[in-house]
C-alpha cells in the first residue's frame, strides 16, 4: 500500500470509480487528482488490490498481458494489446473532475 495520504487516498477514490467495461489513463486521473501521471503509476504499483487493468497508458496498453483477459471478462473492447479509449476510456470530465 502506497503510504495514506490525501493525494494517494484520492487516487484509489478515482480508480475506484471507473465502471467494469470501461478505461481510463493515468493523465487522465492524474488530472482529477492534481498530480503526475507518474505518481498515479506509482499509486497503482503499490495497491494490488486496485482494478488496475482498467488504468491504461495514453495508446490504451496496460503495463501487462495479463490486462487483456479482464477486458474480455468485463466486454472491454480492444485489439490486441491496446483498448479502443474510444469506446471505453473515460475523461477526467466522466470521473468527476475538470478536463484542463
Amino acid at each position: 500500500m502506497p503510504p495514506k495520504n490525501p493525494s494517494s487516498s484520492r487516487v484509489t477514490e478515482v480508480v475506484l470509480r471507473i465502471p467494469a467495461g470501461n478505461v481510463s489513463t493515468y493523465g487522465e486521473i492524474a488530472k482529477v487528482v492534481g498530480v503526475g501521471a507518474r505518481y498515479v503509476g506509482w499509486v497503482m504499483s503499490k495497491s494490488a488490490d486496485l482494478p488496475w487493468w482498467r488504468v491504461v497508458n495514453s495508446n490504451g496498453r496496460a503495463h501487462t498481458s495479463a490486462a487483456q483477459a479482464h477486458w474480455d471478462e468485463e466486454g472491454i473492447p480492444h485489439r490486441g494489446d491496446r483498448v479502443v479509449l474510444s469506446e471505453c476510456g473515460l475523461d477526467a470530465t466522466d470521473l468527476g473532475g475538470s478536463a484542463y
